[in-house]
């Protein structure tokens, strides 16, 4: 009688289960480096374009132009000289103060001298400060995605000189 030798090596449920471990690892990996490339290249234009919105505010802030109301009635907009795929919008928006008594919620005056004064006061900080505080916006927009990145900031008007009135 002849024995039968126990062979060494895998069997083929063994080798089966293996490459099935395998795919399901590769499959993921795989996935997971395609997610990263996407990932990646949105990155790399959210990066151009914030660059982009803070040079032109740095442009801005170097050269600022005159506050006049005109500059709130329409956007102003362009491409870069550099990057024709990118363009750029400026907002300019006037700061405003609401007037005291929506601060205090109050809906009549009280005529006390305390009262008048403090008012007169606020007023003369109010006015000022709306003339001499302008925000800007920047949008940055990439043509071909239409991603788009905005940055913001308050302006200091320069040439307006505060005045007071008499209390």
């Amino acid at each position: 009688m002849k024995l039968l030798r126990q062979q060494d090596g895998f069997s083929l449920i063994e080798v089966m289960i293996a490459l099935a471990i395998f795919a399901v690892f590769i499959t993921s990996f795989m996935a997971g480096q395609g997610y990263n490339i996407t990932d990646s290249a949105g990155f790399r234009t959210e990066l151009k374009l914030k660059e982009l919105a803070i040079n032109k505010l740095n442009e801005i802030i170097v050269d600022p132009p005159e506050f006049t109301k005109q500059l709130t009635l329409t956007p102003d907009k362009g491409k870069f000289e550099n990057d024709e795929t990118f363009e750029w919008q400026l907002e300019y928006t006037e700061f405003l103060i609401p007037n005291i008594n929506e601060i205090q919620g109050k809906e009549e005056e009280e005529d006390d001298n305390a009262n008048a004064l403090q008012k007169k006061i606020f007023e003369n900080v109010k006015k000022n400060l709306e003339k001499m505080i302008w925000q800007v916006r920047i949008t940055v927009t990439d043509t071909n995605t239409n991603d788009s990145y905005s940055v913001s900031t308050w302006l200091m008007n320069d040439k307006h000189e505060a005045q007071i009135d008499a209390l």
